[in-house]
């Protein structure tokens, strides 16, 4: 497991380096160093998890959560006040696991894994959604390509589906791509 840790108290993140690495066989942390982009630092890294400390969180430094979060890394926020309306923002920007209060650091394993885990059931959901929206889009764009043949050319339903299929075989095209060809070479928006 590899650990990134962003936190204004460097002797507070060293501590916390130090109970991951006696708590977590084989991980590795690192602490950022003041002053960069946490965005760019997760690019560049690749860390599994970040830790960040906020004392006083504001937009801009929610904003550098979302460019982690963005990157591939489980965030896990700690923050020393109570804000409903920032919990909700944080969350939204992709944090998996927000806490009040440091106190929970002494308990930072369980943290940790369970944060990971639901990043990455999270980005697997988004994967799968983003596959069906797009499987959703290419039936639309086939169906459309038909109604055109069927209007166009005053072919069936079943003849213009054939149609595609024999053209998109010809031309060693997937139908969805086929498809979207004709609906653009006849002006077509997809509707």
């Amino acid at each position: 497991m590899d650990v990134l840790i962003a936190d204004t108290d460097s002797e507070r993140a060293a501590m916390l380096a130090a109970r991951i690495t006696e708590d977590v066989a084989g991980a590795r942390v690192r602490i950022a160093p003041p002053g960069r982009n946490l965005g760019e630092l997760v690019q560049a890294e690749r860390p599994d998890a970040v830790i960040v400390d906020m004392a006083r969180p504001d937009r801009d430094s929610l904003e550098q959560v979302r460019d982690a979060a963005g990157h591939g890394a489980a965030v896990m926020l700690f923050v020393d006040e109570d804000d409903p309306d920032f919990m909700e923002a944080a969350i939204s920007a992709g944090v998996a696991s927000y806490h009040v209060n440091a106190a929970a650091i002494r308990d930072i394993k369980p943290i940790l894994l369970s944060a990971i885990a639901l990043f990455r059931r999270l980005r697997e959901r988004e994967a799968r959604l983003a596959a069906l929206e797009k499987e959703i889009e290419e039936r639309r764009r086939i169906e459309a390509a038909k109604r055109l043949l069927m209007q166009r050319d005053g072919l069936s339903e079943r003849a213009a589906h054939r149609f595609l299929q024999r053209r998109a075989m010809e031309r060693q095209m997937r139908l969805a791509d086929l498809a979207r060809a004709l609906l653009a070479e006849a002006g077509k928006e997809l509707t």
